[in-house]
């Protein structure tokens, strides 16, 4: 997997470096089933010193899909959370498509007999 992590703006401030380490990491044993080879992730982290603003975009290239996600808050560690946790939305959205589970969808008749006991209808 290709990370490329840019930091602007930001003292040195290694808790952000740790925690999108960890995020990429844990992103990256979702996308286990594809080659390594093919996934890159790109994450943009900067800080507006005059107000105190944190914004962090978030890039994911797989094969046949990209996953992306831009957070602003004044909250570092928040931004970074939350737009890993709208990669991963988007990247299971993705997995559920490829399964074809949009077309597995049982109908209410069926969903009661599952309900009720048997010689009740």
């Amino acid at each position: 997997m290709k990370r490329t992590i840019d930091v602007k703006h930001v003292g040195p401030n290694g808790h952000v470096r740790s925690l999108i380490d960890e995020l990429i990491d844990r992103l990256a044993g979702k996308l286990r089933h594809f080659p390594e080879d093919s996934i890159s992730v790109h994450v943009l982290f900067e800080e507006n010193g005059s107000h105190k603003l944190y914004r962090t975009a978030l890039t994911c290239h797989l094969p046949g899909h990209m996953a992306a996600a831009h957070e602003e808050s004044r909250d570092a560690g928040a931004t970074i959370r939350k737009a890993f946790a709208e990669v991963e939305r988007q990247i299971e959205r993705q997995h559920a498509l490829l399964r074809r589970e949009h077309l597995r969808k049982h109908s209410p008749k069926r969903q009661i007999k599952a309900i009720l006991p048997e010689g009740a209808e």
